[in-house]
C-alpha cells in the first residue's frame, strides 16, 4: 500500500487530492444522499396516501351501508306501521328515514314531522325526480349533508350549541335540542339553506373512551368544499352540491381542518313521469375528503338503493 502510494505520487508529481477533486466528490455524495432521501420521502408519502385512501374507502362504505339500513319498506318496516305505506302524498314510506325516524326531508327543511304543515312538499320520498333531472328541476328530491368523521353526543341529551362541540360541520337545534342539523352555508354560496336532519352517524357517543374523534375543525373552519370545477356549483349540473364553492377567498377556511369529512348526496328517483309520485330508488353518492399537506384529497363511492312497498 505505502509503496504503491509513493510510486503513484512520484510518477504524477502530486502528494494528494486537489481541492477540485474533493469538491467534485462531495457534490456527487450530496446528490446521492439527496436522491436517497427524496426516494424515501416519496415512498413514505405514497404509503401514507394509500393508508388514508383505504380509511376513506372504509368510511364511505360504512356510510352507504348505514343509509341502506334506514330504508323503510313493506318487508322492512323498522318499527313503523304498515298503514304508513302508500303511493300518495299522505304517506311518506317506502323510503329512507333520518336518525329520528322521520321520513327524509329535502335540503333546507329541518323541522318537519309527519304531521307538520306542508311536510309532503319537502319529503324526498314523495317527491322523486326523473332519472335525468337535476337539482334545479326538482330541489325537493335532493338531500345533502356534510359531516366530520366523529362520534356524536347522546342524541337524547344534547345541549343547544352552534356549532356542535362534537362536529364543526353540524349544530344542535335550539327548537328540538335532541336534534343535530347540518350547518347553514346560505350566506356564502347564495343558494338555499343547507340545514336539515342528519341521516347517519358513527358508532359510540362522544363521551365514550373509544369514540371516533378523527375530525378537527380549525378556528376559521368553514363547512364548505373549495373546487375550481364550476359544474359543482351549477344547480343544473348532476355534480351540484350547495357545499361546494368556487370562491378562492374561502379556500383556506374550507381546508382549515384535520382528519376526514364526508359529503353525502341522496336523490330520490322514479323511472317514468307516468309513475306515481313515490320514490322507486335512490342515487347515493358519498365522498370522503382529507388533507395531505396543503392539498385536499377525496374518495367517492356511488350506488343505488332500491325501495319498494305501499299499495
Amino acid at each position: 500500500m505505502k509503496v504503491g502510494f509513493y510510486l503513484r505520487n512520484k510518477i504524477t508529481g502530486r502528494k494528494g487530492f486537489t481541492l477540485i477533486e474533493v469538491v467534485v466528490a462531495l457534490a456527487i455524495l450530496v446528490v446521492i444522499i439527496a436522491s436517497t432521501m427524496s426516494l424515501l420521502a416519496s415512498s413514505y408519502s405514497s404509503l401514507r396516501n394509500t393508508e388514508m385512501r383505504g380509511i376513506a374507502k372504509n368510511i364511505a362504505t360504512y356510510a352507504v351501508e348505514y343509509i341502506r339500513a334506514r330504508n323503510v319498506t313493506e318487508d322492512n318496516l323498522l318499527g313503523h306501521d304498515i298503514s304508513e305505506l302508500g303511493d300518495d302524498a299522505t304517506h311518506y314510506f317506502p323510503g329512507i328515514e333520518d336518525l329520528w325516524d322521520i321520513p327524509l326531508t329535502s335540503i333546507g327543511h329541518p323541522y318537519g314531522s309527519t304531521s307538520g304543515t306542508g311536510f309532503a312538499d319537502h319529503c324526498v320520498n314523495v317527491n322523486p325526480a326523473l332519472p335525468d333531472q337535476t337539482f334545479s328541476d326538482s330541489p325537493d328530491s335532493f338531500y345533502y349533508s356534510l359531516q366530520g368523521y366523529d362520534s356524536l353526543g347522546d342524541f337524547n341529551d344534547l345541549t343547544p350549541a352552534n356549532p356542535s362541540p362534537e362536529d364543526a360541520n353540524l349544530f344542535i337545534c335550539a327548537y328540538s335540542t335532541h336534534h343535530y342539523h347540518v350547518r347553514d352555508v346560505y350566506s356564502y354560496n347564495g343558494g338555499i339553506h343547507t340545514y336539515n336532519h342528519i341521516l347517519w352517524k358513527f358508532p359510540l357517543i362522544s363521551t365514550d373512551p373509544d369514540a371516533i374523534k378523527s375530525f378537527t375543525g380549525g378556528p376559521n373552519y368553514l363547512p364548505m368544499i373549495y373546487t375550481p370545477d364550476v359544474n359543482k356549483t351549477n344547480q343544473s349540473s348532476p355534480e351540484y352540491s350547495p357545499f361546494y364553492t368556487n370562491d378562492t377567498a374561502l379556500k383556506k377556511r374550507t381546508q382549515d381542518y384535520r382528519g376526514f369529512r364526508v359529503l353525502t348526496t341522496i336523490v330520490s328517483r322514479k323511472q317514468n313521469s307516468t309513475d306515481p309520485d313515490h320514490v322507486q330508488y335512490y342515487d347515493v353518492k358519498v365522498t370522503v375528503f382529507w388533507m395531505a399537506g396543503k392539498q385536499e384529497h377525496s374518495y367517492t363511492l356511488q350506488t343505488q338503493i332500491i325501495t319498494y312497498g305501499g299499495s
